[in-house]
């Protein structure tokens, strides 16, 4: 079974060195096309707001119908999607593309989703997930790096040469997936019961029925028990999505910094949030009495206050890369704690729709931050807008200060 996790991980490797490859060209490419800052944070708002949507329903479907069978139908619309992006030159389109990219690229929530289907051991299941977020985090590093020299070298071919080699990317890895897993999930499926398959003539018919089984099946889940994760998950993604939305425009304002210096600031934070997913299984051993990750998820906030707080009273970009680290390591260990604590409470039924769901929660963030952002940078100052995040996460240090008080008189 290692071989199939080792390539799930490649999967999720080359999946965020694709995006990471165009990511920081689109807004760029938008502009040249003649769209605007409003444009362009639309644009953004789309693809989160379908995330938002497709997530918990997209991976319910996957429980239901087989995770690799899903899995290889994105990757496969992905990239065809992306490479279309590369094509068109009307703003129209591509904000259509951008709905469709956010409605069925899910990569990283199905690979997560069958990590369990070849490895049962809870503990070893976090250290490939810690593993496999260092990884993808490299993917993450390197994208930007590769991206920007193509930029430079073919100025004005840079951005069809890069949406080709990204749906390629995508491709290659429906490939990957196809020939590399057999999905215990598949073989399980196809045990159950004569009664609980879809029995139809007609292509059409056969899709509305399993969407509609898919859609039903979310109401049996006891959202109840994950409302206090999915707060946390909010919190966590809105403070990161609120400082990450003016982030190169921050550098600019305040340090002066070039394009150039701004990717490697943005490489470096990369490679300690990639480490420290790497060793997410030694952090762990830490905190053995931990048992439903709510000491881990204080500490993250924590952590992360006093971050942001040393990032606004930075006086130049030297000691601003320092309080990086720390913020690096507690993004980092903050999206896995949340995630660990969703699966601690879930059952393999509904594995995958729960991710969704803590996934459309980030994605909520991603609709909501860049507004909220460019309405503080357009009122204010940019500065003002982490002081916002600042405020965000001293209220989710607070919050999850008495949550884990909480869980600790009732033990």
């Amino acid at each position: 079974m290692a071989s199939k996790i080792y390539l799930l991980q490649c999967v999720a490797f080359v999946d965020l060195l694709a995006v990471s490859l165009i990511v920081p060209l689109i807004a760029s490419h938008v502009r040249t096309l003649g769209g605007d800052h409003v444009y362009v944070g639309l644009m953004g708002s789309i693809y989160s707001g379908f995330q938002l949507a497709s997530g918990p329903v997209l991976g319910n479907f996957s429980d239901l119908k087989g995770r690799k069978v899903v899995l290889i139908a994105t990757l496969l619309i992905c990239g065809l999607a992306y490479a279309a992006l590369g094509i068109t030159s009307s703003l129209v389109v591509i904000l259509i593309i951008r709905a469709i990219l956010g409605l069925f690229k899910q990569t990283q929530i199905l690979t997560k989703a069958l990590v369990p289907d070849y490895e049962r051991s809870e503990k070893k299941q976090s250290d490939i997930y810690g593993k496999m977020a260092a990884i993808s985090g490299v993917g993450m590093t390197i994208g930007p790096v590769i991206g920007g020299h193509i930029a430079e070298d073919h100025p004005e071919e840079a951005f069809k040469l890069v949406a080709t080699v990204v749906g390629i990317c995508f491709i290659a890895n429906a490939g990957l997936v196809y020939l590399g897993l057999k999905s215990i999930a598949e073989l399980q499926q196809a045990k159950k019961p004569v009664k609980e398959k879809i029995i139809s003539k007609g292509i059409v018919h056969k899709i509305v029925s399993s969407c509609k089984e898919s859609v039903l099946e979310l109401y049996r889940i006891e959202w109840s028990k994950y409302g206090t994760i999915f707060f946390f998950k909010g919190l966590l993604g809105f403070a990161m999505s609120l400082y990450y939305s003016n982030y190169v425009l921050y550098l600019k304002i305040t340090y002066e910094l070039t394009p150039k210096y701004i990717g490697y600031i943005i490489s470096f934070q990369g490679i300690i949030g990639s480490i420290c997913s790497y060793y997410m299984g030694y952090v762990n051993s830490f905190y053995t009495k931990d048992k439903d990750y709510s000491v881990r998820n204080f500490h993250v906030f924590l952590v992360l206050s006093l971050s942001i707080l040393g990032l606004i009273n930075s006086f130049n970009i030297y000691m601003y890369a320092l309080f990086l680290i720390p913020l690096a390591i507690g993004n980092a260990v903050g999206r896995l704690v949340t995630l660990e604590m969703i699966l601690k409470r879930s059952h393999n039924k509904h594995r995958a729709a729960l991710i969704g769901a803590s996934n459309s929660v980030r994605s909520l963030s991603g609709v909501v931050a860049p507004m909220v952002a460019g309405l503080i940078g357009q009122y204010y100052s940019v500065q003002h807008v982490v002081y916002v995040t600042f405020f965000v996460v001293s209220l989710g240090s607070f919050a999850s200060y008495r949550h884990k008080n909480k869980r600790i008189k009732q033990d």
